[in-house]
């Protein structure tokens, strides 16, 4: 019997009616409708990226009826392979990195590993490392699933006075919310062995007088409990999750918008499909040129896609590297001069805080259980979370994700025309620092009202962010619905458009949130 929970794009998409989205994932069975869908190279509408804003373009597209291909640099990871596929730290794989030969991870030691279209890019920026997805689902392939919100008085600190939060809050929120199926950790789960790191951080945050709340969650608690039973490979229950879970114990994009918009009939998903460039073409529409990839990172051949609509969901990375050069190299000449400005890290922090005195277990849970807000007394305000680094899982200690409200410091995209590339520019190690200093601030006083633990043993060796966000700032770079200024036809959906900063949660649920909104904009407009 087929598993219900397996992320099967293809399957979705040749059923019935639904046998004319060819040319998904991993390449449909043969026969001249597929054949001749899967040729062809132009769409009213393109999606660059399958993450959590391009899920949502797709989706609200293809439910308009608009013709859309969207196209992922990365592969379709199956649920429950015949072979563990997913690494961890504890278990190194060829697939954990995007064309990388040595690791590089928090808390992962440097290990040679062999080239190959992994599910993880870590770019090693000026003073920053940048890690971003690539895999059909983007990121919801390799976060840790947190879905919640920033406070309000931290959005309209950050966002654009016509970007409501009680809109937010009353529609776009609960619209993600309910396609993600997001729920906290049920009790049975939170009580289990795996999730002892849980309970201990929990309790001592509550004798450091900080009150911690269920966070809400995009795990399949139904899985993880077959994990627990047994009945499932371990997966989630052992740490699993920055570099994917095998078992389907998180309830990724592939399992919500994704097979939804390919269910409309509108929407093909080509996947290791990686665009190179963007431009604009004499007849007004837009070109996307780019590299077919084996699943062993060979280089296929090239195509070149046109369009008449758009949409940039490549990653804040990603989708500020294509549109800075194509400014740059002239293909797109009108972009405004803010693109590739307005970028920040989050204020993302990783921390480990010793427990010698109560034991933890051999292996931890990846799902986060609590999460805290802290508005004053650490110099930033922070939003920190139970986490587990599953390198560290078998020593006793608690390790906490940290998201800091940070409204200064931030850094922008510059292309290099001697090697054409476009880098991060105007960051340094002191961004990172105030970040730093708050969350080693709260670990210091968790510590004091814990005797026995220690404040601070493993923080991060690089100043790292697993949250990329702004270079084409809502409001700034786009108008509140993501058209970028000046450039009809030209969308951007993703992270791109956040200020910098979520203003003290996770992006996921913002950008889908954002991206929601634009989109219901867009379509009842035309464009």
């Amino acid at each position: 019997m087929t598993d219900p929970r397996r992320r099967d794009v293809l399957g979705l998409a040749a059923k019935g009616a639904l046998a004319g989205i060819a040319g998904a994932v991993l390449g449909p069975p043969g026969g001249p409708a597929l054949a001749a869908a899967a040729s062809r190279t132009h769409f009213r509408a393109l999606v660059i990226g399958s993450g959590f804003g391009g899920s949502v373009a797709a989706l609200r597209l293809g439910r308009a009826g608009v013709d859309t291909l969207v196209v992922e640099r990365g592969r379709e990871w199956p649920v429950l392979p015949s072979r563990p596929l997913f690494g961890s730290s504890t278990r190194i794989t060829d697939t954990m990195f995007w064309f990388r030969r040595t690791t590089r991870w928090p808390g992962m030691l440097p290990v040679p590993v062999t080239p190959a279209p992994g599910v993880m890019e870590l770019s090693e920026e000026r003073d920053l490392d940048i890690a971003c997805a690539a895999a059909v689902g983007g990121g919801s392939v390799v976060y840790t699933g947190v879905t919640i919100a920033p406070p309000r008085r931290f959005f309209e600190r950050l966002y654009p006075s016509g970007l409501r939060y009680d809109e937010f809050a009353g529609k776009w929120y609960p619209t993600v919310r309910a396609m993600l199926r997001a729920a906290p950790m049920p009790k049975d789960v939170y009580d289990s062995a795996p999730f002892t790191h849980s309970r201990l951080w929990d309790r001592q945050l509550a004798n450091a007088r900080m009150t911690t709340r269920p966070a809400d969650s995009t795990f399949d608690w139904h899985a993880v409990r077959q994990e627990l039973a047994h009945t499932l490979p371990p997966s989630a229950t052992i740490g699993e999750s920055d570099f994917g879970c095998g078992t389907g114990a998180k309830r990724d994009l592939t399992r919500t918008y994704l097979p939804a918009a390919l269910a409309t009939g509108h929407v093909q998903l080509r996947a290791l499909h990686e665009v190179r460039s963007v431009g604009r073409r004499r007849d007004g529409g837009y070109s996307v040129v780019v590299r077919r990839l084996g699943e062993d990172g060979a280089a296929l051949g090239t195509t070149e896609f046109t369009c008449e609509m758009l949409f940039l969901a490549a990653g804040a990375l990603n989708t500020n590297r294509l549109l800075v050069a194509a400014r740059e190299e002239g293909r797109l000449p009108d972009l405004p001069d803010t693109v590739g400005t307005g970028f920040g890290d989050n204020g993302d922090q990783v921390n480990l805080r010793s427990q010698p005195l109560e034991p933890i277990g051999p292996a931890q849970g990846s799902p986060c259980a609590s999460t805290a807000f802290l508005s004053t007394g650490f110099g930033l305000p922070l939003r920190v979370e139970n986490w587990v680094l599953s390198g560290f899982a078998s020593l006793p200690a608690t390790a906490t994700f940290a998201v800091t409200v940070d409204t200064d410091h931030r850094g922008g995209f510059r292309y290099d025309p001697s090697t054409r590339r476009v880098v991060l520019a105007d960051w340094t190690r002191e961004k990172s620092a105030a970040p730093a200093r708050a969350v080693l601030a709260f670990s210091a006083r968790v510590a004091e009202a814990n005797p026995g633990t220690l404040p601070v043993t493993v923080n991060n060796l690089h100043p790292f962010t697993g949250h990329p966000v702004g270079g084409c700032v809502i409001g700034r770079s786009t108008d509140l619905e993501g058209r970028v200024k000046g450039c009809e036809g030209l969308y951007v959906v993703d992270g791109s458009l956040l200020p910098g900063n979520v203003g003290g949660a996770n992006p996921s649920l913002t950008i889908a949130a954002i991206a929601e909104r634009a989109l219901a904009g867009i379509v009842a407009a035309g464009g």
